[in-house]
């Protein structure tokens, strides 16, 4: 898989990015607003099986670059009518730089058009959460692309530091994100 608009490009991820992969990951302050304040601590080996297991079409692990320089890793899954995308800017250069809603909306636009993917399972709508904390994501979600809150789950995990976790839910639908990419990316 592979995406390009203007400078920034999505990108299966080869087995060539484990090594950056593997140090995001590993950074507590990178993946802090995925719930891992300690990182995962995931051995390098790990991180390639992981590579390796999501090559499929309904199942990509992706690399993020900005002007040929990796900055960050998406992946989805389709299960039925939905995609379960999620994506981190690693590269705290690139954040805050009007990027995420750019990627956000090329990753919907591909996961709604793609013909390969839409044969298999035609994705109607688009399902994502977030921690509570992250009140930053969750503007851009609500704001920026116009995503729906749908819920919000109150203590439904412990994080690697035994701290009961908040999660916000959002969807989008097919009809909604063609709505909205008319209106505030035309």
């Amino acid at each position: 898989m592979r995406i390009q608009k203007d400078n920034i490009v999505i990108r299966s991820a080869i087995i060539d990015d484990a090594i950056q992969l593997n140090k995001w990951w590993n950074d507590g302050k990178v993946m802090e607003h995925a719930g891992f304040p300690n990182g995962l601590g995931e051995p390098i080996e790990d991180t390639i099986e992981n590579i390796k297991r999501r090559t499929d079409i309904l199942n990509q692990l992706c690399i993020i670059e900005i002007d040929g320089e990796a900055v960050g890793e998406l992946s989805y899954s389709i299960k039925g009518d939905t995609a379960y995308p999620g994506w981190k800017i690693c590269n705290f250069n690139y954040q805050n730089k009007g990027y995420g809603p750019k990627i956000i909306m090329m990753l919907f636009e591909f996961l709604f058009t793609d013909e390969a993917i839409n044969s298999k399972c035609e994705v109607e709508k688009i399902a994502w959460d977030t921690m509570l904390e992250n009140e930053r994501a969750q503007f851009v979600y609500e704001n920026k692309i116009g995503a729906r809150r749908i819920g919000i789950r109150k203590d439904c995990w412990k994080d690697q530091n035994g701290k009961l976790r908040t999660v916000v839910d959002y969807e989008l639908s097919r009809e909604e994100f063609f709505k909205v990419k008319e209106e505030r990316f035309a």
